[in-house]
């Protein structure tokens, strides 16, 4: 248990060094990572007038956002329309198919689809549909077992009622849902924020998303720290969802 404990905190290390030293450099009033050069503000200064960098933060929260919103939400959908026992396992198979694939498949199959089978969705709509149906699945998987768990009983209460099916799933599943709605929305939108490799093959030229600026300029070998401010300030979205998801995480059980 020891050696176990120890390699788990070897591997926290291991994971939050390199972006804690990230985060430093971008205060380092020098433009070499080796070099320690006092503390300043002006990489965040140069960054705040960065236009390129803003467009492409936003239209990376833009697109996050709407693919966290449409992929609960027919997460929700899909997992309390087969929650029958008698298809679970057969659905989640199929779901969870592009969500273990490997990604670089995946996105070249995008990449086909649209160059050879005549679907022009370069751009926002592209990146779009990759993202939801990479995230789609993902939803899927995390919130058919909290749908499983939404007793029957209530909702047949409900149906006896005179409630509708469509009334039904907005009236009494979504409240009992409502926490398992939120971590699924808060973790869908870290994914698709952060997902370089299929917008990589789905994007065009003229929408540029923050993942894509950030590596071209790393692939490239450009050591401005004005690229370490705008990936600690990336930092912030993701630490957000982590304090809502654990303040809810604690509030519901």
């Amino acid at each position: 248990m020891k050696a176990l404990r120890i390699y788990t905190w070897a591997l926290i290390v291991a994971l939050y060094v390199p972006i804690g030293v990230m985060a430093l450099l971008s205060f380092n009033n020098s433009k070499l990572p080796y070099v320690w050069g006092g503390f300043t503000l002006r990489w965040y200064e140069a960054l705040f007038k960065w236009e390129q960098a803003w467009g492409a933060v936003v239209n990376s929260a833009a697109v996050a956002l709407a693919v966290a919103f449409a992929a609960t939400v027919l997460g929700v959908f899909m997992a309390y329309a087969l929650r029958s026992d008698r298809y679970l396992a057969v659905s989640q198979a199929a779901m969870v198919m592009p969500e273990v694939s490997e990604s670089l498949s995946f996105a070249a199959a995008l990449w086909l689809l649209k160059s050879h089978g005549g679907v022009d969705l370069f751009g926002p709509v592209g990146v779009f549909l990759a993202h939801l149906a990479y995230t789609l699945p993902m939803a899927h998987v995390l919130l058919a077992p909290y749908v499983a768990y939404v007793s029957r009983s209530a909702v047949e209460a409900a149906r006896i009622l005179g409630a509708s099916e469509a009334r039904t799933m907005m009236s009494v599943v979504m409240p009992l849902l409502a926490p398992a709605f939120v971590a699924t929305f808060l973790i869908v939108f870290a994914n698709s924020f952060d997902t370089y490799v299929k917008t990589a093959f789905t994007t065009s030229p003229g929408f540029v998303t923050a993942p894509i600026l950030l590596w071209s300029y790393a692939a490239r070998g450009r050591g401005d720290p004005t690229i370490y401010a705008l990936a600690t300030l990336m930092l912030i979205p993701s630490l957000a969802a982590a304090a809502i998801y654990f303040r809810a995480v604690k509030r519901y059980g």
